[in-house]
């Protein structure tokens, strides 16, 4: 059976890998976590390079679309002079594996954020020596949510107002859910095989349950006082997180609820399949046993 690899790392360090699908509330779980004592945040480092095409210089610009040009120019002129994050234009996958396997002197949490289906094409740029935690929703939430999130960019985008998920060249070929669960079974073969599964709605439920449950099983003492935080972006500062992503939430605000969120609010319902756009349901079809099985899986809030 495969065994977590021993974290290079100082006393006590807990280092931990959080691989979820988008709109599935890491955002506003990596600002919660970002509150734990002398912790190092990673954010999106992977997914920056999946896209990475999209990250133009001014050469390359002169081939690109109208409205793609648009798109960037827009994100000059209103980010001009932002200094946070990272460029992006610049990692690998490699280069990213080296950084987050570095020792962090100083550093009692080590976790980095991202999307499994950036890296299912390249398993090995996988850090050795960390626990991996999946966050999972409900494909009923996901799909509408993911679809509204990328509204304000239809202006910027050779996008109709109609558009499908599915005509974006980065959506993911298994909707997400498929690669979230292929990488689940193959941490838990290769390197985790105590791998951690929770649903994003207990989360909202339950949080301080959820999350002492979490903590009591990577070895990491738990605080309440990490369940509430201010509102704002301030802690994307402290983050390391592509610029281009701190452009872009300039821009259209991608992230501004999760950032002035203040706590985790209670789930709302789950929709209806009649309130979704016909578009959207072969999605969830095609990912609801995925998600069903993870589901099946995941970790029961603590009751201590």
């Amino acid at each position: 059976m495969a065994t977590s690899e021993k974290a290079p790392s100082s006393e006590n360090q807990v280092r931990l890998l959080i691989w979820t699908v988008p709109r599935s509330l890491s955002t506003v779980l990596s600002k919660c976590l970002s509150f734990v004592e002398n912790t190092k945040v990673f954010f999106e480092m992977y997914e920056s390079i999946f896209i990475a095409p999209g990250v133009k210089t001014e050469d390359e610009m002169a081939n690109m679309s109208e409205e793609e040009q648009k798109f960037l120019l827009a994100l000059r002129e209103k980010a001009h002079g932002i200094s946070a994050g990272v460029d992006a234009s610049q990692c690998t996958f490699q280069g990213v594996k080296e950084q987050l396997e570095e020792a962090h002197t100083g550093k009692k949490f080590i976790f980095s954020k991202d999307f499994a289906y950036a890296v299912m094409d390249r398993l090995e740029s996988i850090p050795k020596g960390f626990r991996h935690l999946f966050l999972i929703r409900h494909p009923l939430k996901v799909f509408p949510s993911w679809k509204r999130s990328l509204l304000p960019f239809v202006p910027y985008l050779s996008l109709a107002d109609d558009y499908r998920l599915d005509d974006l060249t980065c959506f993911p070929k298994g909707f997400g859910y498929k690669e979230v669960y292929e990488l689940f079974e193959h941490v838990k073969k290769e390197l985790d095989p105590e791998a951690i599964i929770i649903d994003a709605d207990d989360l909202l439920k339950d949080p301080k349950g959820i999350l002492s449950a979490v903590f009591n099983d990577i070895g990491l003492p738990f605080d309440e006082k990490i369940l509430n935080w201010e509102a704002g972006d301030a802690v994307i500062e402290q983050w390391i997180i592509p610029r281009l992503y701190v452009q872009v939430d300039q821009l259209v605000g991608f992230y501004k609820n999760a950032l002035d969120s203040t706590c985790f609010l209670k789930p709302k319902p789950l929709p209806d399949r009649s309130s979704l756009s016909p578009d959207l349901l072969p999605f969830v079809d095609a990912s609801m046993p995925y998600y069903q099985n993870m589901y099946s899986q995941r970790l029961s809030a603590s009751k201590s």
